[in-house]
């Protein structure tokens, strides 16, 4: 069961000409290439941050990816790159 201000979030959750829990394979494989590829960190923060923080504006996408880097780079762990 999910939270009802946030939006769920998953391969079922993806949006595409099918809807979000529509039978097509096309947004279930994006949704999977975005998390693979950490583009969906950002949508992950969004949805975070208007459950959370809903009378703050949520810092940009350009603004979260610096941070995100600023935070890696301070706390570096096994990652690949």
């Amino acid at each position: 069961m999910h939270h009802p201000h946030t939006r769920p979030v998953g391969p079922r959750a993806a949006r595409g000409p099918t809807g979000p829990s529509g039978p097509g394979l096309w947004p279930r494989i994006r949704w999977w290439l975005r998390q693979l590829s950490g583009e969906g960190k950002y949508d992950a923060y969004l949805a975070h941050h208007r459950a959370q923080h809903p009378d703050e504006a949520p810092m940009t996408e350009r603004e979260f990816w610096r941070s995100e880097y600023a935070r890696q780079d301070a706390n570096p762990g096994s990652r690949c790159c």
